[in-house]
C-alpha cells in the first residue's frame, strides 16, 4: 500500500512569518520588497514600481505584530503599505495602519535604522493622504522628516509633505517642500524621471489653485513620463490635460475629457484623490457654463472626504446661490461648519465665501462680513489662492470685498491684487448668479414657461390674478427684465430649468 503525498500549500508571508516561507518563495518575496521600496527613493532606482509586485504584495496577508520590529519586517510592512496605496486600496492601506500604529508610532518595539523609520513613516503619511486625512498625514510626515538621515529619504519624505500641505490648503508650506525637493534632486544629480509620484500630485494640486494652465501641463507630461506603464499614473494625467483645456479657456473640451477620466472603463484604475479631483473641477466647470443644475446633478450622492479635502458640499453652495436658492446655500453648508478645525483648510474658505454671499444676499450684512472676514484670512495667510472666489457671484462678491478693503485699509493692495488676477481667471460665461427668488416667485418662474396665461397661474396657486401680476412684477424687477420672454432668457440662461 503506498501513501500518496498531498503538496502542502505554502503559507501566506506576513511581517514575522519569513522562516514559514519555502526558501525560493522567501527570496522572490524579499526582492520584490526591494524593488518597491527602492522604487519609492529617488537615485539609482530602475523606476516607480511594477504593477506585478504592487499586485503580489497587495495579496499578503499582514498577520499579527511581531514582538519586535527588525529592518527586515519593517520593509514588508512599507512595501504592503505603499502597494495598498498605488493600487486605491485605501481601506487595506489604513487597516494596516490601524493594527500597527497608534499616536505617530509603532505599536510595538522595534530596533530600526533611523532611515527605515522615516521611510515607513513616510508611506504612512502617504496613505492617510490618499484617503484625504491630511492632518493625520501631517503627524507621520513630519516624523518622517524628522527621522530622516539621507538625502533619498530626506526627498520621500518631503515629497509625501507638499502633497500633504497641498491638500491641506497650506500652499506657501507646500511651495517649501516643493522647493527642498527640488534642491537635493539638483545637488544629487537625480533624474525627472526620479520624481516621486506623491510629489507630483502635490504640483498638480498647486498648479490648479494657482489657476496656472501651464504649470498643470507640465505635470501632467511629468507623470507620463515616470510612470508610463502605470494606469493610476495615466488616469491622473489624463485629468491634468481635461483641468488644462479648462484652464485655458476650452471649458468643453475640458468637461468631455473629465467626463470620459470619470466614467470612462478604465475609471476604476485611478486614485480616489484624483477622482475626487476631476469631479470637482467638473462641477465647477458645469456651473461655469452656466447650468447649476446640471451641476448639482453631476455630484448627486457623492460624499465628502473625511476631512473635506474635497468639499462637495461647498459646491453645491455654489450651484444653490447660482439659481438664487441662498437659504439653500446655507443649510448644504451647516454640516461643515459643525466640523470646527477637523475641516480642511483648503475648502474651508470656500465654504465661507459661499455662506457670506448668502448672508449678504438675505440682508445679514454683519454676519456676511464676519465670514468673509475670517475667508479672506485664511486664503490670504495659506497662499492666496483664487479658488474660494470662483464660481459664485461676482456682483455680491464685488460687495464684499469693497466693504472689506473699507474695513481694513492695510488689505487694499492684497484685495485689488486678488480681484484683478479674478477678472482674468474668471470666464465671461461663469454666470453672475440670480438674485434670492422667494418659494412663490420660483414657482412663478416655473409657470411661466409652461405658456399659461396670468388666469391659469392664478387657478394653479388659489390666489387672485392681481396677486399673480404683482409677484411677475416682483420677479421681473428681481431678473432685470420687462416681459415674459426676456424673464424666460435670464433663468435659462443661469439654468433655472435644467
Amino acid at each position: 500500500m503506498t501513501t500518496e503525498r498531498r503538496a502542502t500549500p505554502h503559507p501566506t508571508p506576513h511581517p514575522d512569518s519569513h522562516a514559514t516561507t519555502h526558501p525560493s518563495r522567501a527570496l522572490e518575496l524579499r526582492e520584490t520588497v526591494r524593488r518597491v521600496v527602492g522604487g519609492s527613493l529617488p537615485g539609482e532606482r530602475s523606476g516607480p514600481p511594477a504593477q506585478r509586485d504592487l499586485a503580489q504584495l497587495r495579496t499578503l496577508d499582514p498577520g499579527d505584530a511581531p514582538q519586535l520590529w527588525t529592518e527586515s519586517n519593517v520593509h514588508l510592512l512599507e512595501a504592503m503599505l505603499i502597494a495598498r496605496v498605488r493600487l486605491d486600496d485605501i481601506e487595506g492601506a489604513l487597516a494596516l495602519v490601524e493594527t500597527h500604529f497608534t499616536d505617530g508610532r509603532l505599536r510595538t518595539r522595534a530596533v530600526l535604522g533611523l532611515d527605515t523609520l522615516a521611510s515607513l513613516f513616510a508611506a504612512v503619511g502617504e496613505a492617510y493622504a490618499a484617503a484625504g486625512r491630511p492632518r493625520d498625514a501631517g503627524l507621520y510626515a513630519s516624523h518622517a522628516l524628522m527621522f530622516a538621515d539621507s538625502d533619498p529619504v530626506r526627498y520621500r519624505a518631503s515629497a509625501v509633505q507638499t502633497l500633504i500641505f497641498a491638500l491641506n490648503g497650506e500652499f506657501d508650506a507646500a511651495t517649501t517642500t516643493r522647493a527642498l525637493c527640488d534642491g537635493l534632486a539638483r545637488d544629487n544629480g537625480w533624474s525627472p524621471l526620479d520624481t516621486d509620484y506623491a510629489l507630483v500630485l502635490g504640483e498638480v494640486l498647486l498648479a490648479v489653485a494657482a489657476f496656472d494652465a501651464d504649470r498643470v501641463a507640465r505635470a501632467s507630461g511629468l507623470l507620463r513620463s515616470i510612470a508610463p506603464r502605470d494606469p493610476y499614473a495615466q488616469h491622473a494625467a489624463a485629468t491634468a490635460d481635461a483641468i488644462t483645456r479648462i484652464l485655458h479657456g476650452d471649458i468643453a473640451a475640458g468637461v468631455a475629457g473629465l467626463r470620459t477620466v470619470i466614467g470612462g472603463a478604465w475609471s476604476h484604475l485611478s486614485h480616489r484623490l484624483v477622482r475626487d479631483l476631476a469631479l470637482s473641477v467638473l462641477a465647477d466647470a458645469t456651473l461655469a457654463q452656466g447650468s447649476a443644475r446640471r451641476a448639482l446633478s453631476v455630484l448627486d450622492g457623492r460624499d465628502a472626504a473625511p476631512d473635506h479635502t474635497v468639499c462637495f458640499d461647498a459646491q453645491r453652495a455654489a450651484a444653490h446661490l447660482a439659481l438664487g436658492d441662498d437659504r439653500a446655500a446655507l443649510d448644504v453648508t451647516d454640516a461643515c461648519l459643525a466640523l470646527g478645525a477637523a475641516h480642511c483648510p483648503r475648502t474651508l474658505a470656500g465654504v465661507l465665501v459661499r455662506r457670506a454671499i448668502a448672508r449678504e444676499r438675505r440682508g445679514q450684512a454683519d454676519a456676511a462680513d464676519d465670514l468673509f472676514d475670517e475667508a479672506t484670512a485664511l486664503v490670504f495667510h495659506t497662499g492666496g489662492s483664487l479658488a474660494p472666489f470662483v464660481t459664485v457671484p461676482q456682483t455680491s462678491l464685488a460687495v464684499l470685498f469693497a466693504r472689506l478693503a473699507s474695513r481694513r485699509p492695510t488689505l487694499a493692495p492684497q484685495i485689488e491684487a486678488v480681484r484683478q488676477q479674478l477678472r482674468a481667471a474668471v470666464p465671461d460665461t461663469v454666470p453672475a448668479g440670480l438674485p434670492a427668488l422667494t418659494p412663490r416667485e420660483g414657482s412663478v418662474a416655473v409657470a411661466l414657461r409652461g405658456g399659461k396665461t396670468y388666469a391659469q397661474i392664478a387657478d394653479d396657486f388659489v390666489v387672485s390674478v392681481n396677486t399673480v401680476k404683482s409677484q411677475m412684477r416682483s420677479l421681473f424687477a428681481k431678473l432685470g427684465v420687462s416681459s415674459r420672454n426676456e424673464a424666460i432668457a435670464v433663468l435659462e440662461r443661469h439654468g433655472f430649468y435644467l
